[in-house]
């Protein structure tokens, strides 16, 4: 069961339709807000299409989120499995060096820049992934 009182809390909420045109129209975008607003929770799940129902108008996209620390990769998916009332790996999962919890399901996944370093020297396309998120990409 997705926590709608914790995603309506945050604040980064209202950008969201503009984070989906800016994508749409130009392929990119760069939200910046301060601490404590979604950007590191509700964006990802926004832009993956998980929080609405069937034909909400969004689509169904596959997210990466780049972290630059390993805990904090585990700690974002753990918390976005949490607002979607799931278990880490379902919807959302992580991937660090020496770790994988993803499943077959999984839209969201949250990486370390390393992991995301790794994957664009393999395949610089991202093949299936729709959407890169650098979070915290001033560290």
């Amino acid at each position: 069961m997705i926590r709608y009182d914790a995603l309506d809390a945050l604040p980064v909420r209202g950008a969201l339709p503009a984070l989906d045109d800016a994508l749409e129209d130009g392929g990119s975008a760069v939200l910046v807000a301060p601490p404590g607003t979604g950007k590191t929770t509700l964006v990802p799940l926004a832009l993956a299409g998980l929080l609405g129902g069937p034909g909400d108008g969004r689509p169904a996209r596959r997210v990466v989120v780049a972290e630059p620390r390993r805990i904090a990769a585990r700690a974002a998916a753990r918390r976005m499995a949490w607002l979607l009332g799931e278990k880490v790996g379902e919807s959302v999962g992580f991937t660090v060096r020496g770790e994988r919890v993803v499943g077959p399901r999984a839209r969201v996944e949250v990486v370390t820049t390393g992991v995301l370093l790794q994957r664009l020297q393999r395949d610089q396309e991202l093949a299936g992934v729709d959407v890169v998120v650098l979070d915290e990409c001033h560290e």
